[in-house]
């Protein structure tokens, strides 16, 4: 659940959800690590991951700070991140507009994928700012579908059809669930307006294919969102079936929705 009730559209209880996340950490845990790797994270340090999905990024946390350093993951379901065994991790059900972080303790708060699920990021980002030691380093990931367009080498309907339903699925989101589909645009910004100093951003993106991880992930995301999709009358059964199965063709080529990584430093 979100902080204002409404629910999550990717529900951790279906089975597929555990396919859905380890796809997206094939797909963003490289960029994400070189983006920790430049951020100095060293042994000894105290981290935060923030909204912990699938508990990969936390993992590598708790490898990368050890012996001595400890890693809190944090999540509103930690369904899957709670299987992991490291002696330095901590997991924590929690809720980053609700509930308390300690405050001032960590040498580096990481999110990916959540500021943009909140109804009011600007105070989560509040929130997190507060758990950082001065002098610690805030990283914030997040994605902006601006970039999400096919090849136009494709031929016309199959160029249509994806744009129709990456259009639909982004409607439901914003409309049903909070979400900011282009909320990478805004992060940066945010960042500076809440007093983090060294501030900096990276965006990164790639060319998907349909049948490999980006198309699957289209395909699982879309998926779940179907029955919305037809509700509000985005699109039609058989136009959403259409555009499942185009996501398994490797006649598919788009390019990925932009993340846009951002960081900053709490003033000493």
């Amino acid at each position: 659940m979100t902080g204002d009730g409404q629910t999550y559209a990717f529900d951790n209880a279906l089975a597929v959800q555990r396919e859905r996340l380890d796809t997206l950490e094939e797909l963003f845990d490289p960029g994400t690590i070189r983006q920790l790797e430049a951020r100095g994270v060293a042994p000894g340090w105290r981290c935060l991951e923030g909204g912990a999905g699938g508990g990969s990024v936390a993992a590598w946390l708790g490898d990368r700070v050890a012996p001595d350093g400890s890693v809190l993951a944090t999540d509103l379901d930690t369904k899957w991140v709670a299987e992991l065994s490291h002696p330095n991790l901590e997991v924590r059900v929690h809720d980053v507009l609700e509930d308390d972080l300690p405050e001032g303790e960590f040498d580096l708060v990481h999110t990916r994928l959540l500021l943009a699920w909140l109804r009011d990021p600007r105070v989560g980002l509040e929130r997190l700012i507060a758990a950082l030691k001065p002098g610690g380093v805030l990283l914030a990931e997040e994605i902006d579908f601006v970039s999400s367009v096919p090849d136009p080498r494709m031929d016309a309907a199959p160029r249509a059809l994806f744009e129709r339903v990456a259009n639909a699925h982004n409607t439901v989101l914003a409309e049903q669930h909070s979400f900011d589909p282009f909320y990478g645009r805004r992060v940066a910004g945010d960042l500076e307006d809440a007093g983090l100093t060294d501030t900096g951003s990276d965006g990164r993106a790639a060319m998907w294919r349909g049948g490999g991880p980006g198309g699957r992930i289209w395909q699982l995301s879309i998926a779940q969102l179907r029955e919305s999709i037809i509700d509000l009358g985005l699109m039609s059964p058989t136009d959403v079936d259409a555009a499942l199965a185009l996501c398994d063709d490797p006649r598919l080529t788009v390019v990925s929705p932009l993340m846009m990584a951002t960081w900053g430093r709490r003033s000493v």
